[in-house]
Parts: C-alpha cells; sequence; structure tokens
C-alpha cells in the first residue's frame, strides 16, 4: 500500500533494502516533480521557466546556447525564455567578458529574492530534517545522495550510448 504525505516509510531501526530506496527515490521524483509545479505556479512562470532561472543561478551566468542544452530545448525556444524573462524582470543580459558576439544571461537580483521568499521555507525545514541526524548519519546521506545524483544525471544525457 503506498504511503500517505508524510507517513513515515520505515520505523526507526529500519535498515530499507536497496528496492526500497529505489523506490524512495521514485517518490522523491514525484514529489520534486510536484514541488517544481507548484512554485512554478506561485510565481507565476511556466515550469520550463523556473527550470531556467534555476539553471541560470546555479551556473551565475550562462550563454543561451548553453541554457538551451540544460533544459533540453532548441536555441529557438530559449530566446523566446529569455525575452520572455527578461521583459519580465527575472532575467538580465550582460556581455560575455572575452567574446564580444556572445550574450549572457544571469537572474536580476529581484527575481532571486522572490524565488528565496519561496523556497526558503522548504530550504530551513530541510535543514530542520537534516540536523535531526547523527554525523555519521548525514555522512552516509551525503555519499547516497552524491551517489544517486551521479545515476541520475549519467541516465539524463543525452549523447546516444547506453543509459
Amino acid at each position: 500500500m503506498p504511503e500517505q504525505a508524510g507517513d513515515p516509510l520505515w520505523e526507526a531501526g529500519h535498515v530499507p533494502t536497496a528496492e526500497e530506496l529505489g523506490e524512495a527515490t521514485r517518490r522523491l521524483d514525484l514529489a520534486m516533480v510536484r514541488l517544481n509545479a507548484a512554485v512554478a505556479r506561485r510565481l507565476d512562470l511556466s515550469p520550463a521557466e523556473l527550470m531556467a532561472i534555476t539553471h541560470v543561478n546555479a551556473a551565475g551566468t550562462l550563454g543561451p546556447s548553453e541554457l538551451a542544452h540544460r533544459i533540453d530545448v532548441t536555441t529557438g525556444a530559449v530566446t523566446a525564455l529569455v525575452d520572455r524573462l527578461t521583459e519580465r524582470g527575472h532575467l538580465e543580459r550582460r556581455p560575455h567578458p572575452s567574446d564580444r558576439r556572445k550574450l549572457l544571461v544571469q537572474v536580476t537580483p529581484d527575481a532571486l529574492d522572490e524565488v528565496m521568499r519561496h523556497v526558503m521555507p522548504l530550504v530551513q525545514d530541510i535543514r530542520a530534517l537534516a540536523s535531526g541526524f547523527s554525523e555519521e548519519e548525514r555522512a552516509t546521506i551525503g555519499r547516497y545522495l552524491e551517489g544517486l545524483i551521479a545515476v541520475i544525471e549519467r541516465h539524463a544525457r543525452d549523447d546516444g550510448g547506453d543509459a
């Protein structure tokens, strides 16, 4: 039977199997999709626009081609997306420091403030959850999450090779 939101999946002291961790990872993915849709809606953005802001913010600045690659859209689609986000004051274009032919985009301080206002309660809840674990447990969780991220990134690459 599927767990309800907020119900613990395992009793304290239960060591989850690899299958159970896989199922929890699937549930985490679904929860993240719902969270991203909710945050985008609260910010009056499309999920693609929120994803673009998130990628640009994480990188500091990105060229349009790199942004298109990261969010898996065409360069034409990313141009239209950047135009919309620039008009709304979420992104700004600036010249590339070493190539006059290129532009970079970055998140505006106002947009970052608005996004952070919506995600800080989540960040605080995650920090509170993590603080309830011992250092050894956090080290194990950290190793698992870093490995999980690497596996997901490897499977997300669209390089034509085996996933």
